[in-house]
């Protein structure tokens, strides 16, 4: 899994399966991944390193505000994950 720097481009958040797909490859996720809020929260306990989120400032709700929720409290019980914001967003 992730082990440094990973980008990640928020517009590709707005459909669900676009999304999981995308998270999936980016953040090499194993092949068990269920594909869903909850099994995104589960695999983020083994990420490790910085997680950078562009145009999260285009976001103004729906299933990719859901996404950035789970990795902020994915952050605050994970020990190593960092999450910051580029575009905007703070």
């Amino acid at each position: 899994m992730v082990n440094n720097r990973i980008v990640l481009d928020c517009r590709m958040f707005f459909e669900r399966g676009e999304a999981h797909d995308y998270l999936a490859k980016k953040l090499a996720l194993p092949g068990y991944y269920g594909r869903n809020l909850d099994a995104l929260y589960d695999c983020l306990s083994g990420v490790k390193g910085e997680i950078v989120f562009l145009h999260a400032d285009e976001i103004d709700g729906g299933y990719a505000k859901k996404i950035l929720r789970v990795f902020e409290d994915a952050k605050e019980q994970y020990h190593g994950l960092a999450v910051t914001y580029k575009d905007g967003q703070t």
